[in-house]
């Protein structure tokens, strides 16, 4: 009888292991300062910039997908059991993750961390603010008044009692003056508040990290990286120079889809739209990353929003070849 031989996963031990081996001395280096470090300082970024250019062997390990390398024949498509084994490892994902974060810089692209504030029990909160920043206006406009009449009094006053009129006249434009100011910082406050409830919710949180801190006002604050471009000059260079780049970033796209990272998938290819359509470069974004953008079946907004022809299974060639397309539906990439 024979023994049932263990699948052998090495996308699964690159990142299990975490010896980078597999990949050159030179790109080893910046992987383990990258999963070493929380703020990555690059000494050479020029350095950097030209080894990820220029080995074509490494981003086949970094991101492994459901297709076989045309430039790396030393490593291996993904399969559906390593797959599993992955993205139920939080070690390999943060580890993963980590790698992404890498790439990215070599695009030139960086994150940056927001505020968003959760207002879906702020309503009372909100309408509180609104009422109490009209009743300092009110209170405001009663000062100005009285201060106005009283102004007129004391010009009447002074004729027949100049001396007293003075001093008292000089103490209640103080306390006029401090009380006016008090009723000014109120609005002040209230206004910065307003305007943090009137920020439009992000309903695409996209890489949200759930860090909830409760404030006075019991008001839930989320923290969310967003990307950023951070060097136009090597994002141009990779993009409309050194084209082999969009195939590398066609693999990433992939292969964040289905390792559990689909919503930077799409957070990447919203940027990657955004900034080629300033560069005046949109047909790159249709020609090579819009087939990874959201699928139908993704969309959970307003009907008329959601393009019924927009389906997952039109696009299932993004993601894996033809022995595994009639195996795989949309829960692959969720």
């Amino acid at each position: 009888m024979q023994s049932i031989q263990p699948e052998i996963m090495r996308n699964f031990d690159f990142y299990n292991k975490a010896t980078w081996q597999e990949v050159k001395p030179q790109i080893r280096t910046f992987i383990e300062l990258f999963q070493k470090q929380q703020q990555i300082s690059i000494q050479n970024i020029e350095q950097f910039y030209q080894n990820l250019e220029y080995d074509h062997s490494f981003i086949q390990w970094l991101f492994p997908n459901f297709y076989s390398s045309r430039f790396n024949s030393n490593c291996y498509k993904l399969t559906l059991v390593e797959r599993y084994q992955m993205i139920n490892s939080e070690t390999i994902l943060e580890r993963y993750y980590k790698n992404y974060i890498m790439i990215l810089r070599f695009f030139g692209i960086g994150l940056k961390q927001v505020v968003i504030m959760d207002t879906q029990i702020d309503d009372s909160i909100k309408s509180n603010t609104i009422n109490q920043q009209s009743q300092q206006q009110k209170q405001i406009i009663k000062i100005q008044e009285s201060k106005d009449t009283q102004e007129k009094n004391n010009q009447i006053n002074s004729k027949i009692f100049p001396q007293k009129t003075n001093y008292i006249q000089i103490e209640k434009q103080q306390y006029l003056k401090q009380k006016t100011q008090q009723n000014i910082r109120g609005i002040n406050q209230l206004q910065q508040l307003q305007q943090q409830f009137q920020q439009p919710k992000d309903t695409n949180t996209l890489n949200n990290i759930q860090i909830k801190n409760k404030s006075i006002d019991q008001i839930e604050i989320n923290y969310k990286l967003e990307l950023i471009l951070i060097d136009k000059n090597q994002f141009e260079l990779c993009f409309l120079k050194n084209t082999h780049n969009l195939l590398r970033l066609k693999r990433i796209l992939a292969s964040l889809s289905v390792l559990k990272h689909r919503q930077d998938a799409i957070q990447l290819c919203q940027f990657l739209k955004r900034e080629l359509i300033n560069l005046g470069s949109f047909k790159i974004y249709e020609e090579y990353f819009s087939g990874y953008d959201r699928y139908y079946e993704e969309i959970l907004g307003i009907e008329s929003n959601r393009d019924k022809n927009r389906n997952f299974d039109s696009y299932k060639f993004c993601y894996v070849d033809k022995d595994l397309v009639e195996k795989i539906d949309i829960s692959l990439i969720q």
